[in-house]
């Protein structure tokens, strides 16, 4: 009976262990998991963290690569969301100036008053034993162009002296001396134009150019004039100036074609400059000794006549304030050169040789405004060069020969410079 209570006493006590000690191996494993779990915990922290700062703070960390067998899913670009700055507001255009010249009654009547001064000179041929002398002038001018209702324009009115007395005509207009002894100058230039046909318009031009000329013979020479010639021996060998009024006069009657002023024209097509084209006349004047190439008939000075008649063609480049015009025109044409009036070199030369003549003029200027208002007042300095030559030629030339087939007879050359002011009404 003892021996079972002790039995049963122990195998009571040893239950009891047991459970105990299941007991401390539940604790421990429950232990062991919640401290699993707390370190994977911080383990997903850290991954959080670390994923977070690469993707916002843009730091690089090596990935793994992707597997073949199942690619990896690319993350979307990066959207940016800053709102973009608000454009700045344009400056508002200035407003556009109106076309110059601004007219009082441009609708009626447009006129243009030049005033103002120059310096102009005449260089002429020299020969070898006689001393042309044409000298240098200060002058003052006085320039008019004009339109009326758009039927009659005044392309230009001018008149140049360096005195108060106008050129006088004498024979063929050709302005008339002044004085014998007092150096004087002259120069009248009118070109009238009937715009009537808009784009074509003819044009009536006369000009005359008169200065004051002085031949010096080095060595007495013989004067030539009508009764001399018809009696050589009449004849008085002198060394005696050649005072005349030698000058410059030409005549155009044309056809002027302003592109620009047709209403059908596209205006995104280039614009040809407005050209004039048509008939010419000269007259001209001058001391004169026969010459051909240099080579001078000494001895004898003539009151030489030189008329032409040809073709003429002139462009202008009006470009108009602010910028630079441009005009140039010239006469090509057959000469006469007349020693007295019954002798001519046409008449002397031989019988396959004739005589032409080219004329010519170019001239720059630029027009600054002064005043842009009404009526508008601009400042225009211009500087022109221009002259004449009257040459033979042979109208059957000889095939395999050295000698020229053109010959110079005579050559002339003049300049200016000008400054006006002009105001337009």
């Amino acid at each position: 009976m003892i021996e079972d209570l002790d039995r049963l006493t122990h195998a009571h006590a040893l239950t009891h262990r047991l459970r105990m000690l299941s007991l401390r191996g539940t604790c421990i494993v429950a232990a062991w998991i919640c401290l699993s779990a707390s370190a994977r915990a911080e383990d997903i922290r850290d991954l959080v963290r670390e994923h977070l700062d690469q993707e916002l703070e843009q730091k690089p960390k090596r990935r793994p690569k992707p597997s073949a067998a199942r690619p990896r899913a690319r993350r979307p670009a990066r959207v940016d969301l800053q709102v973009p700055p608000e454009p700045e507001p344009e400056p508002e255009p200035e407003p556009a100036r109106p076309p110059l010249p601004q007219r009082v009654f441009p609708d009626y009547v447009q006129l243009d008053v030049n005033v103002g001064g120059g310096y102009r000179g005449w260089l002429p041929q020299q020969y070898s034993h006689v001393k042309v002398s044409v000298g240098t002038y200060y002058v003052w001018t006085i320039d008019v162009r004009a339109k009326f209702f758009k039927l009659v324009t005044l392309h230009r009115g001018y008149y140049e002296s360096n005195g108060l007395a106008g050129p006088r005509t004498e024979e063929a207009a050709v302005a008339a001396q002044v004085g014998s002894y007092i150096p004087k100058a002259a120069w009248v230039l009118g070109v009238l134009g009937f715009p009537w046909f808009k784009v074509w318009e003819p044009i009536l031009r006369y000009e005359s150019r008169a200065f004051h000329t002085e031949a010096r013979p080095r060595r007495p020479v013989c004067l030539v004039t009508d009764q001399v010639a018809s009696d050589l021996s009449t004849c008085e060998w002198s060394r005696d100036s050649l005072r005349i009024s030698s000058g410059f006069e030409t005549f155009i009657a044309g056809v002027r074609y302003d592109q620009g002023r047709d209403p059908n024209r596209d205006p995104r097509a280039s614009k040809l400059p407005p050209i004039t084209f048509g008939l010419g006349l000269l007259s001209y004047r001058k001391p004169y000794q026969v010459n051909v190439n240099g080579n001078t008939l000494d001895g004898y000075l003539f009151d030489g006549r030189f008329r032409g008649a040809g073709l003429q063609l002139g462009v202008d480049f009006n470009r108009g304030p602010d910028k630079l015009s441009f005009n140039v025109d010239a006469q090509l044409g057959l000469g006469e050169v007349r020693l007295t009036r019954d002798i001519s070199l046409n008449a002397l030369a031989p019988e396959d040789w004739w005589m032409g003549y080219l004329v010519g003029n170019a001239n720059l200027s630029y027009a600054l405004p002064l005043y842009r208002g009404i009526p508008t007042i601009m400042f225009v300095p211009s500087a022109a060069i221009g002259g004449a030559t009257f040459f033979f030629f042979k109208t059957s030339p000889d095939k395999g020969q050295d000698r020229s087939d053109v010959a110079a007879a005579n050559w002339d050359l003049l300049w200016s410079i000008h400054a006006q002011l002009v105001v337009s009404l």
